[in-house]
């Protein structure tokens, strides 16, 4: 009798632990139209899970709209990695990209917080040595430090060194606007290492606006405007 007890109270804790493991992961998912001009060519849709100390984030963009006419593409991207004090620490990253004319592959693999690159593609002279980017983050982990909800004190404060395996951007939000209901930050989209001269001649510095929506005592992005090459590009959440 006293075996069967203790088996009972063995498999109900073992429950209880199966159960808490499950309720701590949460996952957020997060929706965007993209626009080009006013016109809606494409979407973003992203979500991150998180457990303990861990993330995941999966990712798609892809063409939508009037896009779809002129061109199609796709790009599906995965990364993991570790959660400490609020900050993202990376582990891997692989992305998959379709143009409709060309295929491509990349993973990153992070030891010691600096990325490894594995692609088919042979890197180009100009490019951002790998060695020399420790600390920065993937595509991924990069589009939610800037697109994920926030709480008041954590707007406006993000400083982001993106490495895509190629090219070194920082972005910095500052500027803050707090109204009743809703937020703004401004940031910029900085270019750093691995373009061209011709590139860097294009532009180097892209200004960004951030509009939130308060939500309880958190602020969800509602809109992302910035002023790209190819014409002011905005991103709206559904």
């Amino acid at each position: 009798m006293k075996n069967k007890q203790k088996l009972f109270i063995v498999s109900c804790v073992y429950a209880i632990l199966i159960c808490a493991n499950t309720l701590s992961a949460k996952t957020e998912q997060y929706s965007f139209d993209v626009f080009l001009w006013g016109l809606k060519v494409g979407e973003l849709v992203y979500s991150i899970k998180k457990e303990s100390n861990q993330y995941d984030i999966s990712g798609i963009l892809r063409s939508k709209g009037f896009a779809r006419v002129v061109t199609k593409y796709k790009f599906v991207a995965q990364t993991q990695g570790r959660l400490s004090k609020s900050k993202y620490y990376p582990s891997s990253y692989s992305e998959k990209s379709d143009t409709g004319r060309r295929k491509e592959e990349k993973s990153i693999v992070y030891h010691k917080m600096i990325p490894k690159i594995t692609s088919a593609k042979a890197p180009k002279p100009h490019w951002a040595q790998p060695k020399s980017q420790k600390g920065t983050v993937d595509p991924m982990t990069a589009i939610h430090l800037v697109m994920g909800d926030r709480i008041e004190k954590a707007l406006c404060t993000q400083k982001i060194n993106l490495f895509d395996g190629a090219r070194r951007i920082e972005i910095i939000l500052s500027k803050i606007n707090i109204q009743k209901n809703s937020a703004q930050c401004r940031g910029d989209y900085i270019r750093q290492d691995g373009y061209t001269d011709e590139e860097m001649k294009e532009g180097k510095i892209f200004p960004f606006t951030i509009n939130y929506i308060k939500q309880n005592e958190i602020y969800a992005v509602e809109s992302l405007e910035i002023k790209a090459l190819r014409g002011r590009t905005k991103f709206t959440r559904r």
